[in-house]
């Protein structure tokens, strides 16, 4: 069985990436040939991605050479929204010159401006007809689809749709207590942490929040934040703005050991996301693996990750972070509990069980 998997950015540019590159490795192991497609532009070397040349605007492109790379697979797995490409994928299934298609439906894309107008002029008359391509359709989470764009999909229980929650490996994401010397942290700080790629288009993520909320937190209070892009330098002066440089605490892109370590050395794990373009939360469940507790905005599919975990906050609400940050770091037993929690609640998600489950619906479409 030969499966190409879709996906507008590469492992680093996000929770997508990740989902894809992870999903593609696992099926490797089990003797599947599977290939990741992304954009050139891409930063990645790996042997199982493919990366084509495109015609870009921010992450929506254009694939150049597609259809000579889907020819021959099995099943093509299109992870959306992938603006620009997505309709491509589904005329060529539509007309047979692919031969199977599955995706999975990440989260609706949220902008302001002309970005957004654009984003719902094809919600509305491309998203249509690139779902009903599909010969199956996965979510994360049923709570989130629900009250997606493609909500309909549940109300009317087409049998397209499986629920196929994402995983996280419990073996490399475990509780310890590293040194927080390598991040300029000190041992006695009460540490909070985050997640995220640092652009324009992952500013729904609430960095921004976390910097402010610093501001309004005891001095013992430190910020780490682990990712980087075109907005890093933005997020830096917000904290030399608000008096917090000294505390706020960016790495950058960093390698899988060094984000182990640095969300094994948190006290609470933050994740103050602003809209439904957040629908699952890879890096919170990667920290509730570390026996980290949490602080979630209470949005759809977030929210059933979260629970008994931590905190639940209303999204976009600064005072409500403020308050959560200083009630973890003044109720200590609380906070053990929802460790504890954090942790029992991640071991429900397995990305083996996942990859079962995937391989499971393939073999029986390739019938």
């Amino acid at each position: 069985m030969r499966v190409v998997h879709i996906c507008c950015v590469g492992p680093q540019g996000g929770g997508m990436g990740k989902v894809a590159d992870k999903e593609v490795r696992l099926l490797i192991k089990k003797g599947v040939e599977a290939w990741l497609i992304c954009p050139q532009k891409c930063d990645t070397s790996y042997e199982h991605v493919i990366k084509l040349p495109s015609l870009r605007l921010g992450n929506a492109s254009r694939l150049q050479g597609l259809l000579e790379r889907l020819e021959d697979a099995d099943i093509v797995h299109l992870h959306y929204p992938y603006y620009g490409t997505a309709g491509l994928i589904a005329r060529l299934r539509m007309t047979g010159k692919i031969k199977r298609l599955v995706i999975t439906l990440h989260m609706d894309a949220t902008a302001k401006g002309l970005k957004g107008w654009i984003f719902n002029l094809h919600r509305k008359y491309m998203q249509p007809q690139i779902l009903k391509a599909a010969d199956e359709l996965y979510v994360s989470s049923n709570d989130y689809a629900a009250s997606s764009s493609f909500s309909d999909l549940i109300t009317n229980q087409d049998k397209r749709v499986l629920e196929l929650p994402f995983g996280v490996d419990v073996d490399a994401f475990f509780p310890a207590h590293p040194s927080r010397s390598e991040f300029g942290v000190p041992d006695d700080a009460y540490l909070i942490g985050s997640v995220s790629v640092l652009d324009k288009a992952h500013d729904f993520k609430g960095i921004d929040l976390l910097v402010k909320a610093l501001a309004q937190l005891p001095e013992r209070a430190h910020l780490l934040i682990v990712g980087g892009g075109e907005l890093l330098s933005f997020y830096k002066k917000m904290a030399q703005k608000f008096g917090v440089s000294n505390r706020a605490h960016f790495i950058g892109f960093t390698d899988r050991a060094r984000l182990i370590r640095a969300l094994q050395s948190l006290n609470v794990f933050a994740f103050p996301s602003k809209n439904g373009a957040e629908a699952f939360g890879l890096a919170m469940l990667e920290a509730m693996a570390c026996q980290v507790p949490v602080i979630a905005s209470d949005l759809p599919g977030v929210r059933s990750v979260a629970k008994d975990a931590g905190i639940i906050i209303p999204p976009n609400d600064l005072q409500a972070l403020i308050n959560a940050c200083n009630g973890c770091m003044q109720d200590t037993v609380l906070c053990e509990k929802l460790a504890s929690s954090a942790r029992a609640k991640a071991l429900q998600y397995s990305w083996n069980r996942h990859i079962d489950i995937l391989t499971e619906r393939y073999q029986k479409l390739c019938v």
